[in-house]
């Protein structure tokens, strides 16, 4: 269980990652921080991820296909873990289901928000757990 737990949570830091390009904590946090009170709240991780979501539905047809993230191999192995249902598209309701369950797992007091402190934290545990277990993403 703590293995995928762990897993969840390490895709969460690469899709946060990915949204960030790899920038440092406090660029991506500020990103995601929209309304700048210091806290990621669900509402706006969702909304980044919706964005995310739309850039990446080239088509606009409401579904990602691999054929759309073709051209991302960090999106390209994360498009089996995201299609939930197996039927060769990711929709927005599994987009989103797979932002709710991370969110999750990164706000470890569960008060709705993440922290920077929360942030760092998952980041540094998540950075062990990569280089100990050679995961890649």
């Amino acid at each position: 269980m703590k293995s995928i737990i762990l897993g969840l949570g390490c895709g969460l830091l690469l899709a946060v990652s990915a949204i960030a390009g790899e920038q440092p904590l406090s660029n991506w946090f500020k990103a995601l921080d929209q309304n700048g009170n210091g806290d990621i709240s669900l509402v706006e991780l969702q909304t980044v991820r919706n964005q995310r979501f739309s850039v990446l539905d080239a088509n606009r047809d409401n579904v990602i296909s691999t054929e759309e993230v073709a051209g991302s191999v960090s999106w390209s192995q994360r498009f089996f873990r995201l299609d939930r249902n197996s039927d060769g598209y990711v929709n927005l309701a599994e987009f989103e289901a797979n932002g709710r369950s991370r969110f999750a797992i990164i706000d470890i007091d569960d008060n709705g928000k993440i922290t920077s402190h929360e942030a760092i934290n998952f980041q540094n545990k998540s950075h062990i757990y990569v280089t100990t277990h050679k995961v890649s993403g």
